[in-house]
């Protein structure tokens, strides 16, 4: 019974529908023939078609690599910034030339190291030389505490330095050295600041050197000394060039590289670290100092130790006073 109900309903649904097809035939016949579509409509109805088309196939390739893309690019990242180096400071300022005692242990520094701009220097017991990237000399006393801020500025906490510009005038070489006192700006000099317990002092050995004070402003010239403590009392002295006061800065003074380089050079080197005259006992034996060509290292010798070490090899003798080096020929 109830397969011949279901039978039953199937056919009554068959005619159902077949009476609906034929009274849709009936109304396009009455409707009567339509009109072609023309080529134009049907190419921009195709073109819309095609592009539908590619949009959902794009959708659907973005659906399907768009996540394992992303945990790739995330992944790359990541190893990227694990594998970078350490942060670029930039160039430096100033090179490590020496290091004197424990002065390399207790700032870190060995010769040949770099200095960079805000750098603090503690020289501990044991003093430093820098060659600055301009040319310029800067040796620290022990005891010395410092901050390079850029290549033309030095903060002094305290402490004594020795800057030498050159034996010629650049003003790229110039340096400023402030204290809590005032400061000090070389104009072409040789020249010592010192900083303790609020006292500031300035040593001119060859040049000028311009000072800054809360009372005014100060020029001290060669052999001349300038004292300024935290009250505002400024006291000026007379120094030699050659005075023993000197001698901590021609201790701390690079080696002299004597490849390329005659014995007269090396001479007027010395003379220029010691602040003495070098006077040769004739012109003959100046004439033969510049047909030297001494070879070796002047390495941990001071510049007057270093004169013992170079014309050992050579036919010249030498004797040192307070104020000369005087040359001669010791085969005569």
């Amino acid at each position: 019974m109830s397969n011949r109900e279901h039978s039953g309903g199937g056919a009554s649904g068959g005619a159902d529908r077949a009476a609906g097809n034929d009274s849709i035939a009936e109304l396009m016949r009455l409707a009567g023939p339509r009109p072609p579509v023309p080529p134009h409509v049907q190419k921009r109805v195709h073109d819309a078609v095609q592009a539908e088309w590619r949009s959902t196939l794009r959708q659907r390739r973005t659906l399907r690599w768009g996540m394992p893309l992303a945990l790739a690019a995330s992944v790359l990242l990541a190893v990227a910034l694990s594998s970078r180096g350490p942060e670029v400071r930039g160039a430096p300022i100033a090179t490590v030339a020496l290091a004197e005692g424990n002065a390399d242990a207790s700032v870190g520094m060995s010769p040949g190291d770099p200095v960079y701009p805000g750098d603090a220097i503690a020289t501990g017991d044991g003093g430093l030389a820098l060659t600055v990237r301009n040319g310029l000399s800067l040796r620290f006393d022990a005891g010395t505490t410092a901050t390079f801020d850029s290549i033309g500025e030095l903060t002094l906490q305290e402490g004594r330095i020795y800057a030498d510009t050159g034996s010629s005038v650049y003003d790229t070489r110039s340096i400023t050295v402030r204290t809590r006192v005032g400061s000090a700006r070389d104009v072409g000099t040789r020249f010592a600041v010192a900083y303790a317990d609020g006292d500031m002092s300035v040593a001119v050995r060859e040049g000028r050197v311009d000072v800054s004070h809360s009372r005014g402003a100060y020029t001290a010239d060669a052999g001349q000394s300038l004292k300024l403590g935290p009250g505002g009392d400024v006291v000026l002295d007379q120094i030699s060039i050659y005075d023993s006061s000197w001698d901590w800065a021609a201790a701390l003074a690079p080696a002299f590289d004597l490849e390329n380089h005659s014995l007269l050079d090396f001479l007027k080197w010395v003379a220029r670290e010691t602040g003495k005259e070098l006077v040769f006992e004739n012109d003959a034996t100046r004439l033969t100092a510049m047909g030297i060509r001494p070879r070796g290292s002047t390495e941990g010798f001071t510049p007057i130790e270093a004169i013992d070490s170079v014309l050992a090899t050579t036919r010249l003798g030498y004797r040192v006073d307070t104020r000369q080096i005087v040359i001669s020929d010791a085969a005569r």
